[in-house]
C-alpha cells in the first residue's frame, strides 16, 4: 500500500459532502503564513503613519487623562523624592522634614492628608520631587558667602544695584589692564622662543648670552604667575557679578519694576529665575526645586508647588503661599489660599 503526504503549505483533502463533492480546509501552515502576512501589512502602515498616529495617541491620552482625573483631596497624593543634588549641602532627611512642613501648611487648616510619603511607590501617577541645582542656587550661595542677604524690597534692589555698577566699573579696568599685560607677556615669550631657537640652532650659547636667556626665561615665570592671580581675581568678579545680575534680575520681576534686564559676563542664559517649578504632563507629575536661602523659604516653596499639585492657581494677595513670588515671610495659608483651595476641593 502507498502512502501519500500532503504538502504542509497547500489545501489539504478533508472529507466528500452530502453529494459526494470534495471539500477542502485551508492546512494551519498556510493560515500562519496569511496571518504573518497581514501582520506584516498592519505594522508597515502603522510605521508609515506613526507621527500623525503619534500626535492623535498624545491627544487621546491628555483628554482621557482629563475626563477620568480625580478631584483633588478626595484621597492624599502619593509623593516621592525624584533627583537629590547632594551640592546643595543638606541631608535628604532634612528636606523631607521640610516637606513634611510644608505638606502641614495645606493639610492643618483643611483637617485632612492632602500628601501621603511613599518611597517605595512607583506608580505612574506618584509626585516626584527633584532638587537640582543650577545657576540659581550658586548665585544664591555666592551672595551668602560675601554677607550679602537679599530681600525682597526696594532698599535691597538698590544696594544690589550700586555694588553691581561699582563691581562692574572695576571688573572693566582689571580686565583691560590684564589683557594688555597678556599681550606684552606673549610679546616677550615670542621673542624668548625665538631666541632660544636661534642659539639652538648653532648648537648653544656662549655662557654669558645663555645666561641672559636663562634670566629671561625666570622673568616670565614670574610673570606668568602673576597673571594667573590676576586671571584667578578676575574670575571671581565675574562670578559675584553674575550672582548680583541673578538676584537683581529676580527683583526686577518680583518688585514689577519698569528697568531693564541686567546682563552677565562671559555667560548666556536664556532662563526666567523660578525657585521652584510644577510639571504634569497627564502621565507623570513632578516639583523641580532650583533655590533657597533657608529653610524657611525652601518649606515655602515647596508648599507654593504642592499648592499647583493640588491645581492652585496663583492668587493676588502678595502674603499668600499661592501668590507667584515667594516674597512672603508667614508660613501659613491667607484667606486668599484658602479660598482658593476649597473651591479646587470642591468645599462649600
Amino acid at each position: 500500500m502507498i502512502y501519500l503526504t500532503r504538502p504542509s503549505a497547500t489545501l489539504s483533502l478533508s472529507r466528500r459532502g452530502a453529494g459526494g463533492e470534495v471539500l477542502y480546509n485551508i492546512d494551519i501552515g498556510m493560515r500562519k503564513i496569511l496571518n504573518l502576512f497581514f501582520l506584516l501589512i498592519i505594522l508597515g502602515t502603522l510605521y508609515q503613519y506613526r507621527a500623525p498616529l503619534g500626535k492623535q495617541f498624545l491627544l487621546l491620552r491628555d483628554n482621557l487623562g482629563a475626563f477620568f482625573a480625580k478631584t483633588p483631596c478626595l484621597e492624599p497624593m502619593p509623593y516621592a523624592l525624584g533627583s537629590f543634588d547632594p551640592k546643595f549641602g543638606i541631608s535628604q532627611k532634612y528636606f523631607l522634614d521640610a516637606l513634611a512642613e510644608a505638606e502641614a501648611v495645606w493639610e492643618k487648616p483643611f483637617g485632612k492628608n492632602l500628601f501621603i510619603y511613599t518611597p517605595a511607590d512607583s506608580s505612574f501617577d506618584v509626585l516626584k520631587i527633584n532638587l537640582i541645582y543650577d545657576f540659581r542656587q550658586q548665585a544664591t550661595s555666592k551672595l551668602a558667602s560675601l554677607g550679602i542677604i537679599v530681600k525682597n524690597d526696594r532698599t535691597s534692589y538698590d544696594m544690589l544695584k550700586a555694588k553691581f555698577t561699582a563691581l562692574k566699573a572695576e571688573y572693566a579696568a582689571e580686565k583691560n589692564a590684564y589683557d594688555m599685560q597678556v599681550a606684552d607677556f606673549n610679546r616677550k615669550q615670542q621673542a624668548y622662543e625665538a631666541e632660544v631657537s636661534f642659539w639652538n640652532k648653532k648648537g648653544g650659547a656662549p655662557r654669558q648670552e645663555y645666561n641672559k636667556v636663562e634670566a629671561e626665561r625666570l622673568a616670565l615665570e614670574a610673570e606668568s604667575k602673576k597673571l594667573q592671580a590676576a586671571q584667578l581675581r578676575i574670575n571671581n568678579m565675574v562670578d559675584e557679578i553674575n550672582a548680583l545680575v541673578v538676584a537683581l534680575n529676580r527683583l526686577v520681576a518680583s518688585l514689577n519694576l519698569s528697568v531693564d534686564s541686567y546682563n552677565t559676563v562671559n555667560v548666556s542664559r536664556g532662563e526666567s529665575f523660578e525657585e521652584g517649578v510644577y510639571t504634569s504632563d497627564g502621565t507623570n507629575r513632578e516639583i523641580d526645586i532650583y533655590e533657597f536661602s533657608s529653610r524657611a523659604k525652601l518649606v515655602r516653596v515647596l508648599a507654593h508647588e504642592l499648592g499647583h499639585a493640588l491645581n492652585l492657581d496663583h492668587v493676588d494677595d502678595a502674603k499668600a503661599i499661592m501668590y507667584k513670588f515667594n516674597q512672603g515671610n508667614n508660613s501659613t495659608l491667607t484667606q486668599a489660599d484658602l479660598a482658593e483651595l476649597n473651591i479646587k476641593c470642591q468645599v462649600k
